[in-house]
C-alpha cells in the first residue's frame, strides 16, 4: 500500500485532532473541575480538622449551604482558593 493510499483513510491532521480530542477527555476525567466539596473533601484539602469546617460553614464563615436541615453541607470551590489566598497572605506577613 502507498502512503496515497494510506493518506486517503486517515490522515495525519485527523490523527491529531483525534489525539487532542482524547487528551481532553482524559484530563476532565482525572482532574474534573468540582463546583463544591464536602467538609471532608475540604478538611482534606486544606489541613483543617473536619470539626473546623463544619463550624465554619455553620458561623458563615465559609461560602457553604445545605439543601434541607439534616443534609450535610456543600462547600463552594471557591472558598478552597480564597482560603489558600489567605493562607498565603498570612504567610507573607
Amino acid at each position: 500500500m502507498r502512503i496515497e493510499d494510506l493518506n486517503q483513510l486517515v490522515t495525519k491532521q485527523d490523527l491529531l485532532k483525534l489525539k487532542e480530542e482524547l487528551t481532553a477527555i482524559l484530563l476532565s476525567k482525572i482532574n474534573p473541575l468540582k463546583e463544591f466539596y464536602t467538609p471532608k473533601e475540604f478538611a482534606g484539602k486544606t489541613g483543617l480538622p473536619y470539626s473546623t469546617v463544619v463550624y465554619k460553614c455553620r458561623m458563615g464563615k465559609l461560602k457553604a449551604f445545605q439543601d434541607g436541615p439534616n443534609c450535610g453541607w456543600l462547600i463552594y470551590a471557591t472558598e478552597l482558593e480564597r482560603f489558600k489566598n489567605a493562607a498565603n497572605e498570612n504567610f507573607d506577613n
